[in-house]
């Protein structure tokens, strides 16, 4: 298994780089690498062509993903299919940079659902019936299908969540006292209120 922090997006509305930007004296997308590095798997970073010379200066390049030039796609999509790409053997252990809030018990309950439940082709968390993409496993059998369903007949919508409802996916409801921390952060008023 492999661990992806998902760093590539725009940062449109919050005007800069959200996993470059620091919150409790640390880079967002160190945050992230941290929760997921204290499962005991490796971590890479999946960013944008234009963040990857940027990154290298707080990351080791061998580190960093940068999105795949054959895909025609956009947003988180293109990072998890570019992470993929790059080793497409691997199940991807999936956390986006901005959610800041996310326990690291919320990320041992989805390992654990992963290594004991049935075979699934993605295993997210749901809050009130719907999926919570940006914070999943994706083992590689479904990642392969995904991919097939690009190249094949095409994704008509090129979203995360609509990709999940094409999948097998075991889904892991969460208790109302756990939305606030599958919150992302993407505007600087929303994380004045940290």
């Amino acid at each position: 298994m492999l661990g992806i922090v998902l760093c590539g997006g725009q940062s449109s509305r919050m005007g800069t780089d959200k996993g470059l930007m620091i919150y409790r004296d640390k880079r967002w997308a160190q945050l992230a690498e941290d929760q997921l590095g204290a499962l005991d798997i490796p971590v890479k970073l999946s960013v944008n062509s234009t963040q990857k010379q940027v990154y290298t200066a707080h990351f080791p390049e061998e580190q960093l993903i940068a999105d795949h030039p054959s895909l025609s796609i956009m947003g988180p999509l293109l990072g998890v299919l570019s992470a993929h790409l790059s080793a497409p053997e691997e199940d991807l252990f999936v956390l986006a940079c901005d959610m800041l809030l996310i326990e690291s018990r919320l990320l041992r309950k989805l390992l654990d659902a992963f290594t004991t439940a049935a075979a699934a082709e993605a295993y997210i968390f749901t809050r009130e019936g719907q999926h919570e993409p940006l914070c999943g496993i994706y083992p590689s059998a479904g990642l392969k299908r995904i991919m097939f369903m690009l190249l094949g007949q095409g994704i008509t919508k090129p979203s995360m969540k609509f990709v999940l409802n094409q999948l097998q996916v075991l889904e892991i409801p969460l208790k109302e006292e756990d939305f606030l921390l599958f919150s992302n952060f993407n505007s600087r008023d929303e994380t004045s209120e940290l």
